[in-house]
């Protein structure tokens, strides 16, 4: 039997699309309280969520890998990304959603802005008061408008939203130099991610990459070590990994149909490289994932 898929446009409620100019501004505390602190793994096809904690500690579930966080940190999270969270009782703070018709608006003309915003990130602030204090005022100014609801709220929230996105942006940047040695190996990390994205990378070797890049393996490799913390062999994995968890998760696609999508030579060696990399079967992670969601009697994909 095929499994039913649900769509939500935020965690819970049962709407299947967002608006083009959709945003949406929540404490983290109210909507999750409701679901005894914690949110099941899910990502939303159309939403960007930008999640400011200000107190309090949490574990971000991102691909089944977690990673945990407390204090003061902002969490990127672009669309089509499997993620959940389990947040202690104590969490302070607001999730900011919104639609990606925005953001392609805000970054058309503005690819580093868009790069930037369209990673999953988790940026410790605690040893940056000053730069996290300035994004919460943009919060609370967009709080504050939403309340008032006054002439020209659209345009004054968007304008507010851009120079959020602009302060985000430069919090990444400066977070990025602690790891980058140059601007040169951000530029061919990025430039690689994009021909990763673009193509199935199955059945292209690393050699067919640095080709393009015009480097040598051993230097694509440093790059990825360097800014990813991972082999080069590692990234193309856990972009094929992501993917194919998306696939199983919220498409009723069979095992065989998804190795035939993301073009391995056949199933067998799919389910042998799907295992290794999670350590379960793609079976096993269907079943888990199809169990969770009939227990809770829908899918929810959005949050």
């Amino acid at each position: 039997m095929k499994f039913e898929i649900k769509n939500f446009g935020l965690y819970g409620r049962e709407q299947s699309t967002v608006s083009a100019d959709f945003l949406n501004l929540v404490a983290i505390d109210y909507s999750c309280r409701k679901y005894n602190w914690e949110i099941k793994p899910h990502f939303h096809s159309n939403l960007y969520q930008f999640f400011f904690i200000e107190s309090g500690s949490g574990t971000l579930i991102i691909n089944e890998k977690m990673k945990k966080f407390s204090g003061q940190n902002i969490i990127i999270m672009p669309e089509n990304n499997l993620h959940g969270f389990k947040f202690s009782d104590d969490i302070k703070g607001y999730t900011l959603s919104v639609s990606s018709a925005i953001i392609d608006k805000f970054t058309s003309h503005d690819k580093d802005l868009l790069y930037e915003i369209s990673r999953v990130r988790l940026l410790n602030m605690n040893n940056n008061f000053d730069e996290f204090n300035d994004a919460m005022d943009s919060i609370r100014r967009m709080i504050k408008e939403l309340t008032l609801q006054a002439d020209k709220e659209a345009l004054f929230m968007e304008t507010l939203l851009l120079l959020l996105l602009i302060k985000i942006f430069r919090m990444t940047i400066e977070s990025e130099k602690e790891y980058v040695a140059s601007t040169r190996e951000l530029a061919y990390y990025k430039e690689f991610m994009k021909m990763i994205k673009k193509i199935v990378p199955t059945n292209k070797s690393i050699d067919d990459f640095t080709k393009d890049l015009g480097i040598s393996k051993t230097h694509l490799n440093r790059v990825c070590q360097t800014i990813a913390g991972e082999s080069t062999k590692q990234v193309i994995s856990n972009y094929l990994v992501n993917e194919a968890m998306i696939l199983m998760a919220h498409t009723d696609m069979t095992i065989s149909e998804i190795a035939y999508q993301l073009e391995f030579k056949d199933v067998s060696y799919f389910c042998r490289f799907y295992k290794k990399q999670t350590g379960i079967s793609p079976a096993k992670f269907r079943e888990k994932n199809q169990h969770l969601e009939q227990n809770q009697h829908v899918v929810a994909l959005n949050y």
